[in-house]
């Protein structure tokens, strides 16, 4: 699949699932592996291209984003909170060096507000953030300030330059990267999959149960 054969696939189904697509990714983001492979810009950068096409509406885009990535950063503050520094080593040793994780976690003692805003910029780092912050027992009321300051900066940022530069693919698929495009058109693919079974699913229910009333 090339470069333009991408393009028209992600358009196709950012047209029919574009806001449900940034809300579940950028929710899901703090997860080690949606976040380390597939970071939020991707999405974001593309939700934004599209709608410079005028399928989507941009003020959609980065509101929704915005709620997703602060309940996904929260989520990641609750569950390093309840799972502390053992979580973390556990399931994030396996993709990150335990070496960089003691590093961030020294980092984060001594500059923990400045953290949570910067870290939401930095692909790699934005993973870790919330889960530290509550491992940390950070101060949720502080987490909570700093995060949504964060997050409406970096919506706000890049949604408006993916909007902007939408009339440049080539320009944009610098910035994204195509192993990124690759991974989002793959996660599309399956979220449009599991879309399609479960209506499927539920219209045959519907068409058996007709069919069981006509048959009394």
């Amino acid at each position: 699949m090339n470069e333009a054969q991408i393009l028209d696939f992600l358009i196709r189904y950012f047209d029919i699932y574009g806001y449900y697509i940034v809300f579940l990714l950028l929710l899901l983001e703090n997860f080690f592996v949606i976040g380390l492979v597939l970071p939020g810009e991707t999405v974001l950068l593309l939700a934004a291209f599209v709608a410079a096409q005028g399928n989507l509406s941009i003020t959609y885009v980065i509101i929704i984003a915005a709620v997703a990535a602060i309940l996904g950063n929260i989520t990641g503050y609750m569950i390093g909170r309840k799972g502390g520094r053992p979580f973390i080593k556990r399931y994030g040793g396996r993709l990150v060096s335990p070496e960089k994780i003691d590093a961030a976690e020294e980092y984060f003692a001594i500059h923990g507000s400045k953290t949570v805003f910067i870290g939401r910029f930095a692909a790699g780092v934005r993973v870790f953030v919330p889960l530290i912050a509550g491992a940390s027992k950070m101060n949720f009321g502080k987490f909570l300030v700093y995060t949504i300051a964060a997050v409406v900066s970096w919506t706000v940022g890049i949604g408006l330059l993916g909007f902007f530069f939408g009339q440049n693919w080539k320009l944009l698929s610098k910035l994204v990267g195509n192993f990124s495009l690759i991974v989002l058109a793959v996660v599309i693919a399956l979220i449009a999959l599991y879309i399609v079974r479960r209506r499927r699913g539920r219209a045959d229910k519907g068409t058996s149960g007709d069919s069981d009333a006509q048959g009394a």
